[in-house]
């Protein structure tokens, strides 16, 4: 009897990898990685970035951000 392959996608830790990848080689799979470049991981916190995060990422990279003299001028900002 065939079967018909399945793709699936699951976050996880990174270190759950391994025991994986075994579990995997036992069952027959196919296991591979991918860490998307719009949902990096964070190794201080143990937590994916989320989309604020990201879009503040992407701001400060572009240049999109206002510097401030001072906190007052922060404030007026807010």
């Amino acid at each position: 009897m065939a079967t018909t392959p399945v793709n699936i996608n699951i976050n996880m830790p990174r270190t759950d990898m391994a025991f994986i990848k075994k579990l995997g080689k036992r069952m027959g799979w196919t296991v591979s990685e991918a860490i998307s470049a719009d949902n990096l991981y964070d190794p201080e916190s143990g937590a994916y970035l989320n989309d604020e995060t990201m879009q503040a990422i992407h701001d400060v990279e572009s240049g999109n951000v206002k510097r401030c003299k001072d906190m007052n001028e922060l404030l007026t900002l807010i």
